[in-house]
């Protein structure tokens, strides 16, 4: 299970940490690669992919009601300490099967 703030997410079946870097780049004379240097990392940055299997239109509505750009804690559950994010807007993707719908949504670190 995890929790964003108060609410479980439906059936979460994956959870992705993506690395997002901030690098400078300089143009080198000649060469056909730019010399980049990594110059910090923007902090937790996570894709969750799950699936409703029921009350579609309420659960949906529900996890688009969570981005709404407040802060809240993501609790993965696994003994790691909650990570304080925003959601970003869920994606929703009809499966192959008619009593459920898969979600992707995205959760970034913030301050």
């Amino acid at each position: 299970m995890v929790k964003f703030g108060t609410t479980t997410l439906p059936l979460v079946l994956e959870v992705e940490e993506l690395q997002k870097l901030g690098y400078t780049e300089k143009f080198v004379p000649g060469a056909s690669i730019a010399k980049r240097i990594v110059r910090g990392k923007y902090g937790g940055d996570y894709l969750i992919r799950g699936l409703i299997t029921s009350d579609f239109v309420n659960q949906k509505a529900a996890l688009r009601a969570l981005a709404d750009g407040n802060a809240r804690a993501v609790d993965f559950e696994d003994g790691s300490p909650a990570v304080p994010c925003l959601m970003l807007d869920p994606r929703f993707h009809d499966t192959e099967k008619r009593n459920q719908v898969s979600y992707e949504a995205r959760f970034v670190q913030s301050a």
